[in-house]
């Protein structure tokens, strides 16, 4: 091809094109991966109030770290065994403020936690903010870390 300023014109347009295209494709699939997440987030949230354990192990990663606020860190096993044995009773739990960024075979997902729970007998009612990170194992998003924190009102 010969290069000439028409030529210099059109594969600039082109380049242009396909950069446009790329991050068209890439808000798509972007956006599928919220869509995704944000059911991988509602379903861990039923199985908890379900006290559905079979799901809860489903839905998480064999490395998975589940922080509480209070500082208490367990493994995949230890939290799906509180909820199975009802040491912890979710009544309810509202998730809203919900923010998801997928970037590639990982997400991370961060919510408000409005819940009413049983801990230890007690009934509690708490507000805290959720980060959860998912990662994609086998195809499937499993839950890979969640942590809890008490917000800070200001």
């Amino acid at each position: 091809m010969e290069l000439t300023r028409r030529n210099m014109a059109l594969a600039g347009l082109a380049t242009a094109g396909a950069a446009v295209l790329t991050t068209a494709m890439s808000a798509e699939a972007q956006a599928c991966g919220t869509d995704e997440i944000l059911k991988a987030v509602e379903d861990y949230r039923k199985a908890m109030v379900d006290g559905n354990g079979a799901r809860l192990l489903e839905l998480s990663s064999d490395a998975m770290s589940f922080g509480h606020a209070n500082g208490v860190i367990q493994t995949k096993v230890e939290f799906v065994k509180t909820v199975v044995e009802k040491a912890e009773v979710f009544k309810s739990i509202k998730l809203y403020d919900h923010a998801i960024n997928v970037d590639g075979d990982q997400a991370v997902a961060r919510h408000t936690f409005d819940a009413s729970i049983i801990f230890q007998g007690k009934d509690l009612d708490l507000t805290l903010a959720i980060v959860q990170v998912w990662r994609k194992e086998d195809g499937r998003w499993k839950l890979f870390v969640r942590q809890s924190l008490k917000p800070i009102t200001v």
